[in-house]
């Protein structure tokens, strides 16, 4: 090989060697979308994903849907060559991300509801706190959108007639602007519990989850994202703060958030919770944040109870029993408990009353 032909080829060396590392390096992220009979809403959620900057796949998860979201699916998937799709029969939003994690291929994986959509600049405010901090997760705020119905069921006509459209408050106070490892730094572990979970506005590095084996707990009727961030968390991850809202989150009437259920399927998933390696693991002052955590899903359950017009008995024996949970911890412990006091109140007011 020639003198020029070899300094060319170190030269062309090079140049691949550095497009080999940025590209290592580059954030990409996996948009995972699970769809059940989201007709309604699909578009619009999709609308949101396909129009953000920087490089992403979108993992659409059919799980079964009876109505014309397959065929909404199939035109996006038609159109956009960075959409993946996975038909599956009815199986349950735990299963459907499961299935997405799977075949996640990009260095972040984010969700989103099909109910829900993303700010206009929601990829480019997070790709630029991904790019820089490199964490394990990131934090980031979202909205709370209420809708007419919503609003005319809780607050009456008067307020409804207020909202032209829907109404947006912005929530999640995430006021810790510093990369942080939250079990390492004294009591922000409790602030990360009660800054509201689940995985709507979240990135997580796809290594990080596979790595510890997390995934949501299929026999979970509801609040299996808590379950599948609580696991994270006792992972000790490197957490990232983005406050901004970038989220939108559907409050909608007919949301398995809003049954009548939830009092008593949300403390079935607590067990489920319990039962994990992590939980297990974790020190005792960790698992009774937890605890406290998840009184809020309880404390949900009676007021849906109130909003279905439901005799309140059931739901207050549950509340008891949960109150009751308590006991294994002393006052000043339990002084600490953020919800445990609010129920606190409810059962002492509800006893006022009888």
């Amino acid at each position: 090989m020639g003198k020029y032909k070899l300094a060319g080829f170190i030269a062309l060396m090079l140049v691949l060697l550095c497009f080999w590392g940025w590209q290592k390096q580059k954030i990409t992220v996996s948009v995972i979308v699970p769809v059940y009979n989201a007709e309604k809403y699909l578009s619009d959620c999709l609308d949101s994903i396909v129009k953000q900057d920087g490089d992403f796949e979108i993992i659409i998860v059919n799980d079964g849907s009876t109505d014309n979201s397959a065929k909404i699916i199939k035109e996006y998937a038609d159109k956009y060559k960075n959409i993946k799709v996975i038909s599956q029969t009815n199986q349950g939003v735990s299963a459907a991300r499961n299935a997405g994690i799977k075949i996640a291929q990009n260095r972040y994986i984010t969700f989103v509801d099909s109910d829900d959509w993303l700010e206009p600049d929601a990829f480019s405010q997070a790709f630029q706190i991904l790019s820089q901090d490199r964490p394990d997760v990131l934090l980031t705020g979202f909205y709370d959108v209420y809708d007419k119905e919503w609003v005319r069921q809780t607050r009456g006509e008067q307020a409804a007639d207020e909202v032209k459209g829907i109404a947006k408050f912005p929530t999640r106070k995430l006021d810790k602007l510093a990369l942080f490892s939250p079990f390492r730094a004294q009591n922000a572990y409790s602030d990360l519990f009660y800054v509201g979970t689940g995985v709507r506005g979240q990135f997580f590095k796809n290594s990080f989850i596979k790595n510890n084996n997390l995934s949501f707990p299929i026999k979970a009727k509801c609040v299996e994202d808590d379950v599948f961030v609580y696991r994270a968390f006792m992972h000790n991850p490197l957490i990232s703060i983005l406050p901004a809202p970038i989220y939108d989150y559907r409050n909608r009437i007919d949301s398995i958030s809003k049954a009548k259920s939830v009092i008593t399927d949300s403390r079935k998933t607590l067990e489920i919770l319990q039962q994990t390696a992590e939980y297990k693991k974790a020190p005792r002052r960790v698992q009774m944040y937890m605890m406290d955590s998840w009184l809020a899903q309880t404390i949900l359950g009676i007021n849906n109870l109130i909003r279905h017009g439901e005799p309140l008995s059931e739901g207050i024996a549950i509340a008891q029993k949960a109150y009751n949970t308590f006991s294994i911890y002393n006052k000043q412990e339990q002084s600490v408990c953020r919800n445990l006091k609010v129920l606190q109140n409810l059962l002492r007011n509800y006893a006022h009353h009888q």
